[in-house]
């Protein structure tokens, strides 16, 4: 009877002890719950991932006064409390504008490291001209200027008009009067003081200017634009060769004229077109 009571006793412990048990795990599991989800020490919140943002950085170091390639430069992504002010945030835009300082290899590119943009209110007409080309004055009057009706940002063909004397065959007083294209599709930068001015600086939220030479014009019209009937000068944008055709031209005999002749806007083709050689004969 004894060994009955005994083994009686023992069982109700072995059942109080799995119960301990089995309550301590179930505690233990909701206080591990708990602390995971307070993740912050227990403010009840997740901390929230960094924003990043893609800027344009130097791919390598570049000079001050260098031009700016596609190869220099590189896009990464950095934290948005990283960015500098004025950024870019594409390479089109940088791309064949000069450095104005020295930058280094990682260096994240901005609007005032760039010449263009470091000179603050000058609105330079160098800033306009288009990379590679020059701006070249022509002299200009009012009968060979379209009658004064073109404006900056304009194109023009230019065409001299000049006589070759002292042809074998023809006599002492005859004279072959030509007139031929001697350049095609110039843009005008600027007539007398009314000038293009630099297309408008990159915005903070990511939108660029059109600076990679793709546009119809290298620079913005001011918004109070003029005619000058009376203009003096051309300011025309040209290559190294067609500057010193023109050049050669323009300091010819004065028997030569050269003329700026109009395009329809958006009209850039280039087309072979004949001398026109007219027999002339002094009375």
């Amino acid at each position: 009877m004894a060994r009955m009571q005994g083994l009686t006793l023992s069982r109700n412990n072995r059942g109080l002890l799995l119960l301990a048990l089995v309550a301590g795990a179930a505690a233990a599991i909701l206080v591990f719950v708990g602390l995971s989800s307070s993740g912050d020490g227990g403010s009840g919140s997740s901390a929230p991932a960094a924003t990043t943002q893609k800027v344009v950085v130097a791919g390598q170091d570049i000079d001050a006064g260098t031009t700016v390639t596609a190869e220099m430069l590189k896009v990464v992504e950095i934290p948005q409390d990283l960015v500098l002010s004025n950024p870019y945030y594409d390479t089109a835009p940088v791309v064949g504008q000069v450095t104005n300082v020295d930058v280094s290899a990682g260096e994240q590119i901005t609007q005032t490291k760039l010449g263009s943009f470091a000179r603050g209110e000058i609105d330079a007409l160098s800033d306009v001209v288009p990379h590679d080309f020059r701006g070249v004055s022509k002299v200009s009057q009012e009968l060979t200027a379209v009658g004064g009706k073109i404006i900056p940002g304009d194109h023009v063909d230019i065409i001299a008009s000049y006589k070759i004397r002292d042809i074998p065959g023809l006599p002492e007083n005859a004279y072959i009067l030509r007139t031929e294209y001697i350049l095609q599709n110039a843009e005008v930068l600027s007539v007398a003081q009314e000038s293009l001015l630099p297309k408008a600086q990159p915005g903070a939220g990511g939108e660029q200017a059109t600076t990679d030479g793709s546009s119809y014009s290298s620079g913005d019209l001011p918004e109070d634009v003029e005619e000058q009937p009376k203009a003096g000068t051309l300011t025309v944008a040209l290559d190294p060769a067609q500057t010193l055709k023109l050049i050669s031209f323009q300091d010819s005999p004065a028997t030569v004229r050269v003329w700026a002749v109009l395009r329809r806007f958006g009209q850039t083709n280039i087309i072979e077109v004949e001398p026109f050689d007219q027999l002339v004969i002094d009375d």
